[in-house]
């Protein structure tokens, strides 16, 4: 009985060490670039460069492309169609 308990905890202990070393470690990658991207400092840093984009693009004469604003306009056209019949 007592073998079986230490092979037991072996095995576990081999269980929980390959877990810490493959999925543990992606993980703790995953939580890093998540703590970055959700840093305040990201967030200002994106919220400034939006900003520089929409003032740089206000500046153009034509900020979309003819094709692209065709394929808003139809998108839009659709969404508003699926707006009214929702509300019949």
């Amino acid at each position: 009985m007592r073998i079986f308990v230490y092979k037991t905890l072996f095995i576990f202990l081999c269980l929980i060490i390959t877990f810490k070393l493959t999925f543990g470690s992606l993980i703790g990658s995953i939580e890093d670039k998540v703590d970055e991207i959700s840093s305040k400092e990201k967030i200002i840093l994106l919220k400034e460069k939006v900003r520089e984009e929409i003032k740089s693009s206000l500046l153009k004469d034509n900020i979309l492309e003819k094709e692209d604003a065709a394929l808003i306009s139809r998108f839009l056209q659709k969404i508003s169609k699926e707006i009214k019949d929702a509300g019949n």
